[in-house]
């Protein structure tokens, strides 16, 4: 369950994610630096999976994924084998988005739950999408906001009335996107928490929220928990390799 945005920069990109998470399950470590192959990446760490959601490498290539939660009638007969939080890390290792491409369309569909994975790398987002059968994407042009969101509830549950905040929300000229972004995923209406962007309800809730900056010179990932007596802001910076 997540809900993610991405917002041009005169120089780069900003990818934002609000993680919502049952509230039984485990806190996520913070991000750390890690090596995975010839690349350094940054990304927090889901404690059952020791997977992600969101993460970034030192060649700016920046993945999100998103569950997929259909009717109950295309519900999975039984447990996935491998859990989709793994896929990021794998494919971090990667110096481009078409290399992920091809790394990602080399998995085994059947072996993860259904998802979709966000891509990007400069002005364009690879959008990977998963049914277990097999693996569809669409390139998505990020020359103006985009969003992608799901829920546990059902996505299509969530998809109006967020998309409709978002296409209000970004209704402003284009040096207000940021601040825009900023709200966006700290909105919450007061009668509907359980569909909100920063969503609350009794099982489950916003975790944590992630901000990558991509420029082209520079990386930055903040990572704010949400509700943990321990909460704060986890802000890592590296140059951009060439």
């Amino acid at each position: 369950m997540c809900t993610v945005t991405i917002v041009p920069l005169e120089n780069g990109f900003r990818l934002c994610c609000n993680r919502d998470e049952r509230r039984d399950r485990p806190t996520a470590s913070p991000p750390m630096v890690q090596t995975l192959g010839q690349r350094q990446a940054m990304f927090p760490v889901d404690p059952i999976s020791q997977g992600t959601w969101v993460g970034v490498n030192d060649a700016g290539l920046t993945m999100a994924l998103l569950n997929r939660n259909a009717d109950q009638m295309n519900l999975l007969d039984e447990t996935p084998e491998v859990s989709r939080g793994r896929i990021i890390p794998a494919l971090l290792a990667c110096g481009s988005a078409d290399e992920a491409l091809e790394h990602c369309a080399r998995l085994d569909a059947a072996r993860f739950d259904r998802f979709r994975l966000l891509i990007v790398q400069g002005a364009t987002a690879i959008v990977v999408t998963s049914d277990t059968r097999a693996f569809l994407h669409d390139i998505v042009s990020v020359s103006r906001p985009v969003m992608w969101t799901s829920s546990s509830l059902g996505d299509d549950l969530v998809e109006g009335p967020r998309r409709e905040l978002f296409d209000k929300v970004f209704d402003e000229r284009r040096d207000a996107w940021p601040g825009a972004q900023r709200r966006f995923h700290r909105h919450q209406w007061r009668t509907h928490p359980e569909i909100s962007v920063m969503m609350e309800r009794s099982d489950a809730r916003t975790v944590s929220q992630t901000a990558i900056d991509v420029r082209s010179n520079a990386i930055r990932l903040t990572y704010r928990a949400i509700g943990s007596p321990s909460a704060q802001e986890r802000v890592f910076s590296r140059k951009m390799e060439r």
